[in-house]
């Protein structure tokens, strides 16, 4: 089975090939148990995708717009060696003989980032025993999310870190459809070469090729496609000839995996502390946005399992800059605003909520945007705006039971929960408001997050007050707050 060639993509209408989707006006949809497994069957198709065109600009705006035929496709492929996406031999460089190997089952990389033996650490919210089997189509995905997520204290003496850094979050450009998305999500050299700092003699040849090597690895000399499907470890599959249905997509094969090799690469890119330190560089991968510190680059990550992906999305979609550190859109966003942007789209945001070894929850996360991105970005910044302004007021309109004299755990404890709930049901609110981002002017748009937020903050509140009416001091205290929260909004 080769990649760029036969049908390995788990959809609604069977198994296809990229060739399938990219060529056909066919509504194809992915199929497959997990979010985690979407998310990076998205990037990783786009990326065969960006090594199968490399497309311009230009040829990727009129791929967009006209689509691509099968001849167009052939004709690409033919340009390539395809014998590097063979299922035998893509992504999977071969360790030294002498090298110690550690294997595992293949749950550990339905997340891609997971350890140990609890719930969390499996990265799956049900009995770990439901996931034991993949089909040989699914390796490719799964070895993919691993390299694309991994942390190396997640495996602890055995383990190595990824290109990316450990659980970084993705942002990708959603289309009307599967293959849409994907165009949207083709990385044109033209564009990447003038965004990034790569040196004339960046290498190229993918790492199953031409293995890594040295105790750094320099970003200025991994080319695009290397880049890529950067690897961060030398991985294989025990393929077994028996039938059964695969865990990941649902599909009946006769061969299937249960265990997975690894032996890892012993140096450390730019997204490690080592890297930083000695000036290995960070490597623009395109689809993950960048928190650029005093001290380096590091991949933006979901922060605790309260978090959500609202409350970041300005700076996922325009930037956002403090005076320590400044975040930075993913390149691919910035390519569709700055050099596509036609036509209509959103914004997927996903990923893992990560601590130490342990998945505490997960991203995924779908905006509507205006269809003319970089113009109308104020329609969807004033709507994130209004609803920081309402959890700012929320938080502050809590904070008055503090001066009772309570225990501050147990008051912590009140305003986290009621904080939670906010920032939880804001979500939905955000997501909803922002379907209507073409059809409303921003100041309607911000009118109507104002209204929506201010009143789910209002109804947390005297939900917390309702509980606590009993309790003289700080039903005080919350009565002092209310007047703050009530202020009216500008």
């Amino acid at each position: 089975m080769n990649l760029l060639k036969d049908p390995f993509i788990s959809t609604t209408l069977g198994k296809v090939s990229l060739k399938d989707i990219l060529t056909s006006d066919e509504d194809y949809q992915l199929q497959y148990f997990f979010d985690e497994t979407q998310l990076a069957m998205l990037q990783m198709l786009s990326s065969l995708a960006t090594v199968v065109l490399k497309p311009t600009i230009l040829e990727l705006k009129g791929y967009i717009a006209k689509g691509l035929t099968a001849e167009q496709y052939d004709l690409a492929l033919s340009k390539i060696e395809s014998k590097w996406f063979e299922d035998d031999c893509f992504m999977r460089s071969k360790a030294s003989n002498k090298a110690k190997v550690a294997d595992g089952p293949i749950t550990k990389l339905v997340s891609g980032i997971e350890c140990g033996g609890s719930p969390n650490a499996l990265g799956l919210f049900s009995d770990s025993e439901n996931v034991t089997i993949a089909c040989s189509d699914c390796t490719h995905v799964l070895n993919y999310n691993l390299h694309m997520n991994i942390k190396g204290e997640c495996f602890g003496p055995t383990g190595a870190t990824g290109i990316r850094g450990g659980g970084a979050i993705t942002t990708l450009v959603s289309g009307s459809n599967l293959k849409e998305t994907l165009l949207f999500n083709v990385v044109a050299i033209d564009f990447y070469q003038k965004n990034t700092a790569l040196s004339d003699s960046a290498d190229s040849k993918f790492m199953w090729d031409l293995p890594l090597d040295g105790d750094l690895y320099q970003a200025q000399n991994i080319g695009l496609e290397r880049g890529l499907f950067a690897l961060a470890y030398h991985i294989d599959f025990v393929i077994e000839d028996q039938i059964a249905e695969c865990h990941i997509c649902g599909h009946e094969s006769n061969k299937i995996t249960k265990t997975f090799k690894r032996v890892k690469y012993s140096g450390a890119y730019g997204s490690t502390k080592k890297g930083r330190d000695n000036g290995a560089g960070w490597w623009l991968h395109p689809y993950t946005p960048r928190n650029e510190k005093e001290d380096g680059t590091y991949a933006v990550c979901a922060r605790d399992q309260n978090w959500q992906s609202w409350q970041e999305l300005t700076a996922y979609i325009i930037g956002k800059e403090t005076d320590k550190t400044a975040v930075k859109p993913a390149l691919i966003i910035n390519q569709f605003q700055n050099a596509l942007s036609n036509g209509k789209a959103n914004v997927l945001v996903g990923g893992n909520i990560a601590d130490q070894g342990s998945i505490t929850g997960r991203v995924y996360d779908l905006y509507s945007m205006p269809s003319s991105l970089s113009k109308n970005n104020a329609r969807i910044t004033q709507v994130i705006d209004s609803g920081l302004d309402q959890k700012e007021k929320l938080s502050i309109a809590l904070n008055k039971m503090f001066g009772v004299g309570y225990d501050k755990n147990f008051v912590s404890g009140i305003k986290n929960q009621a904080m939670q709930r906010f920032t939880t049901n804001a979500q939905q609110i955000v997501q909803q408001i922002l379907l209507d981002v073409d059809r409303k002017e921003a100041a309607e748009l911000r009118k109507d997050a104002v209204s929506s937020l201010s009143n789910e903050a209002k109804a947390i509140f005297k939900s917390v007050q309702r509980k606590y009416q009993h309790d003289l001091p700080l039903f005080k205290a919350l009565v002092k707050g209310e007047f703050i929260l009530y202020k009216a909004d500008n």
